[in-house]
C-alpha cells in the first residue's frame, strides 16, 4: 500500500448488535402493529369479501415494506434477515388473542393455514423492506461502511496480487 493512498475508516456502530436489534426489532413491531390499528385490518378475522379492502391491501404489501426498512435503516447490515420477525411476532399474538376472546359478531377466525398464507406474505414483503433499507444505507455510507460491517472487513486495504504465468 503507497503512502498516496488513505485508508478506508469504517465507522463505528451506533450501538453493538443486540441492541441494534431489540431497537430495530421492537420499534418495527410497534410500527407494525400501529399501523395495524390506523387501517383497521385484522388479518385473523374474515369478515366475508368485503373485507378484503384497498385497507387490507395496504396492510399486506405497503406497510409490511415500510417495516422492513425500518429494520433496515436501524439494524444495518443483516436487517433483511431480522425483518422477518416483526409480522410473525405481532400476526402470532394477534392471532392467539382473538382465538381465546372470542370473533366479535359477523366475523370468523381464519383457518390457520390460511392465516399462516397471509403471515409468510407478510414476511416476505418486510424482508423486501429490509433489503431496500440496506440500500439506502449502502448509498448513505458506501459499500463497506455499513454499520457492523467491520466484523466482515478485510485486515488490511492491499488488493491481492495478480497471479502473472511467465
Amino acid at each position: 500500500m503507497s503512502s498516496s493512498q488513505a485508508r478506508k475508516v469504517f465507522p463505528k456502530p451506533w450501538a453493538s448488535k443486540w441492541e441494534r436489534f431489540f431497537v430495530a426489532f421492537f420499534a418495527s413491531a410497534f410500527f407494525f402493529h400501529m399501523g395495524h390499528l390506523l387501517l383497521g385490518v385484522q388479518i385473523e378475522l374474515f369478515w366475508g369479501i368485503a373485507g378484503y379492502n384497498f385497507a387490507f391491501v395496504l396492510s399486506m404489501f405497503l406497510l409490511p415494506l415500510l417495516t422492513g426498512v425500518i429494520v433496515g435503516l436501524i439494524y444495518g447490515w443483516g436487517g433483511k434477515w431480522l425483518a422477518h420477525f416483526p409480522p410473525l411476532v405481532v400476526l402470532s399474538v394477534d392471532y392467539y388473542m382473538t382465538s381465546k376472546t372470542g370473533a366479535p359478531e359477523g366475523a370468523s377466525l381464519i383457518p390457520l393455514m390460511w392465516w399462516g398464507f397471509f403471515v409468510i406474505l407478510n414476511m416476505e414483503f418486510c424482508a423486501m423492506g429490509g433489503v431496500f433499507g440496506e440500500i439506502l444505507l449502502k448509498r448513505w455510507y458506501g459499500s463497506m461502511d455499513l454499520p457492523g460491517t467491520a466484523d466482515y472487513a478485510p485486515a488490511d486495504g492491499e488488493s491481492l496480487p495478480c497471479d502473472e504465468e511467465e
